[in-house]
This record gives C-alpha cells, structure tokens and sequence, in this order.
C-alpha cells in the first residue's frame, strides 16, 4: 500500500509548505540526494555538507597518494574512511527492502583500488569520488546517494528534528506513533522516519548527463576522439561494464582526460528539481491518487456480494472517468510528451490501490506465476481473482496482448476473469481498429477479456476550444 507521511498523519499540505520531501513510508521512492545541489543549497543544516563531503573525499585521496602498497598503513587507512554503513530511514533508491545497495567490503576494496591506479596517474581531485558511477561497475545512482547520505548523516537528523518540531510531530500529538531522540518510528519499517528538503532531491544523485555515458561521452571532444581513434564503431556494441571498464583504463592511462571531464563536471549547475512537473512521474501520479478516492469515490451496492472482477471494472471505468473527464490525463504527459507504459501502469496502480483500500481486497502488480508477469490481480480467494493486462495505443504488440499474452496469464493464475484496458495516448489508429474488430469478433467467446479504451488524448480547454471557433468563423 502507498503510503505518505503527510497522509498517515493527516499534515495536509503543510510538508509541502516546509519545502519537506513528503516520504512514502511503506516503499522506497525513486529519487536520489543530488551532490550537486547540496553545493548550492541555504538551508542552514545542509550549508557545509558539501564541504564535508569533498573533505572526506580529500583525506582519502592523500592517503591514497602517500600508500606505497595496498598492505600499508596509509592504504588501510584510506579504505576504513571509504566505509558507508546504510542510513535506514530516508526511504529513496531503488531498492524496496529496509535496507538500500550500500557499499560491500568486496566493493569498497575494489574501488580504492582503482581510485589508488588513477590518484597515481595524476588525477588527485575529490571529485573523482563523485564521478565513481563513470568507471565502476555496480556503481549506480542509488549507491552514491546512500555514500552522501552516510556522510551527511548528522545533518539529516538535526534538519529532520528541526522539522518535527516545527510541524509538532512528537509523541503528545501522535500518541498511538513510537517516538525515539525526537524522531518518529516509521511504523511499515519499525526505523526512525529521517527527513530531506526536495531541493536537495532529483530523479538521479548528480547531472543528468554524467549518468549517461553515452551522453557524457559525446559531449567531451577529448573522450569522444579518443574513441573514434581506439575503438570506433565497437563502443556502440559495447555493455555498459565493459564501457565502465573501458573508460577507468582510459582515465588510468591518459589522467587529462579524466581532469577535463572534472573541470567540466565543477561548472555543471543542476536546476531543482521539478516535482510539480516530476519527469519521473511516480511521485506526482502517487500524490494525485491519494486523494482521488475522498474526491472522486465510487458507489458500488452491495459491495460485500460483488466479485473482485465487478469491483476491478468499477475501478477501471472509475480511472477511465478520471483520465478523459477530471485531467487525471496530464499525468500521462511529460512535456507534452506520452509517458511510458511503466508509469501508466504506475499511474493505475495508485488510482487502484487507492480504490482498493477502501474496498478491503488485496491487488497485486506484475505477480507472476510462470508465464510472465501479468500487470494487476485483484484477489479475495483463491476462487476469486481478476487480471487486468494494461497496454497503450503504442504498443506494437496490442492485439497480440488481447489475444495471447492475457490467455497465457489466465492459464497460470486459473482464472477466466479478465479486463484488458486499452490506454490511447497517440498510438496508430489502425491498430486500435484492428482491435476493436478483434474484441468484436471474440467478445462472445469464453474466455475473451473484457475491453475498455481509455482516451488519453490531452482535450484543449472549454475556452480554449470556443476561442478557436470564434476565429473559424
């Protein structure tokens, strides 16, 4: 179940008002500390967190540059520093379990070790800790947030206990909550609740264009020739280890390289992030669907004798309602660009989820049972269950989706209970003709699921649309 901090505690929108990442507590969200706006950022906690951070970094670089051998004291020394034990609390990454990546000893052995090869070659800069992502394999954006979070770890908590105390979080207005050191116990993780400031937070730990190294690579002549002159077309076939492995070697052998790309790196500045626009998507879409069913409920009689499959319809029909009538459409859309399935998908599970906490039935997304993953099940009983397979206009595989891979999912949940929702979000007409002649032709056959097309075509405004009359007149 999604649930929000401000929502479990009924603060309304006052996080908001407080510039306070409002944190889901039962998952993690998918959003990173950005080392780059902790460079820029007033908030008094957080001020001197980027010096502390490239101190770190710098303390380790000179023990590094002054180890003879990896057996030596200095060396030891260095790889003690490079230790980031997990800050539970703060709920971001990937990661859907208590604990996030964290950094093991195999790890950290291997990274001081590189960075021991590249110090040597001449590139001694604590940016080159920020950059690791770049050179190392199992190095992604989850586990560089969690290295600045450990490193931050004091500011965290004093920003987190400056927070409860200003919005009240404590012990005498939350009774039935568990309070330890002015910290809230999240009670879905039974860990203290630690805070962040959106502006800190972005969809990944640093620019954008540093995580990509495509990208990275195509916008700095020096790497982009020195590929064209090693090897060629072969970077394009190239996995993503063995670009990583490609690139450390490079920065080890020719060190300019490497300080062009951090002196290029010193003058990225990152914007805030927009979570009001929220490029990832989850956040918003979750957002929206916490309130929906307190707005937009819906009715169902004799909600006790209905099926899962008379519930999920009303479900369905209730998120096509709000997609073509309530604008629950923009969420769908990125600057003016379709969002992909993924976060369509994300976006009905939320509306769903919502739905189904009133209604007491459980939902399940991407549950597989050996044949692939099916997007939803509704269940009450083993007797009882509805699948509900979500695809947009899109999708090269739309009829195929209606005709053979929810038949398949049916045959491993054994269930003939099936909703096959269509969202048209600017997909070829002719396929979705192709559809509807198929549902058509087999809706009469058992087993054939039901289909409902949801237009997610963003629609011009009332005023809009009678303004563009007037001047056709």
């Amino acid at each position: 179940m999604l649930k929000f901090l401000s929502s479990v505690l009924n603060l309304d929108e006052r996080l908001d008002k407080h510039g306070v990442f409002d944190p889901l507590l039962d998952v993690d969200s998918n959003y990173f500390i950005n080392i780059k706006r902790l460079q820029k950022t007033t908030i008094p906690e957080f001020k001197d967190s980027y010096l502390k951070i490239n101190k770190r970094f710098e303390d380790i670089g000179v023990l590094l540059s002054h180890s003879k051998n990896s057996s030596d004291r200095f060396y030891g020394t260095a790889l003690k520093l490079f230790d980031f034990p997990e800050v539970d609390g703060i709920g971001l990454g990937y990661s859907n379990s208590v604990h996030g990546s964290g950094f093991g000893a195999k790890l950290r052995k291997q990274i001081i070790g590189d960075a021991k090869q590249i110090i040597d070659a001449g590139v001694n800069a604590p940016e080159l800790f920020h950059l690791v992502g770049l050179f190392e394999s199992n190095v992604g954006p989850d586990r560089i947030s969690d290295m600045i979070a450990c490193i931050i770890k004091e500011d965290i908590l004093s920003y987190t206990r400056r927070i409860n105390l200003e919005l009240e979080i404590n012990l005498l207005n939350f009774p039935e909550f568990e309070f330890k050191d002015g910290l809230i116990i999240n009670p879905y993780k039974n860990l203290p609740l630690l805070l962040l400031p959106k502006e800190l937070l972005h969809e990944l730990p640093i620019a954008r264009d540093w995580e990509d190294i495509d990208r990275v690579c195509s916008e700095i002549d020096l790497i982009r020739n020195e590929f064209n002159e090693i090897v060629g077309e072969k970077w394009k076939k190239m996995s993503i280890g063995y670009k990583k492995d490609f690139l450390k070697n490079l920065f080890i052998e020719k060190p300019t390289v490497f300080l062009d790309i951090i002196e290029k790196y010193r003058e990225v500045s990152v914007e805030p992030y927009d979570f009001s626009k929220d490029i990832r998507g989850e956040h918003i879409i979750a957002k929206v669907a916490d309130k929906l069913p307190k707005n937009y409920p819906i009715e169902i009689e004799n909600m006790q004798k209905n099926s899962t499959y008379d519930i999920a319809m009303a479900i369905c029909d209730k998120f096509k309602d709000l997609v073509e009538n309530n604008k629950v459409s923009e969420l769908l859309y990125y600057d003016g660009k379709p969002r992909n399935e993924k976060i369509v998908q994300r976006a009905f599970f939320c509306v769903a989820e919502s739905y189904c906490n009133a209604f007491n039935i459980g939902i399940s997304p991407e549950t597989d049972s050996g044949r692939g993953p099916v997007d939803f099940k509704f269940e009450t009983s083993y007797e009882d269950r509805t699948l509900v397979e979500i695809k947009l206009t899109t999708n090269k595989n739309l009829v195929h989706g209606m005709e053979t891979q929810i038949q398949e999912y049916a045959k491993s949940e054994k269930t003939s209970q099936l909703i096959y929702l269509v969202v048209h979000n600017g997909g070829s007409e002719k396929k979705i003709d192709e559809l509807i002649n198929f549902y058509s032709t087999n809706k009469s056959k058992k087993g054939c699921p039901e289909l409902i097309v949801v237009d997610a075509i963003p629609k011009e405004s009332a005023s809009k649309y009678k303004n563009k009359e007037d001047k056709d007149k």
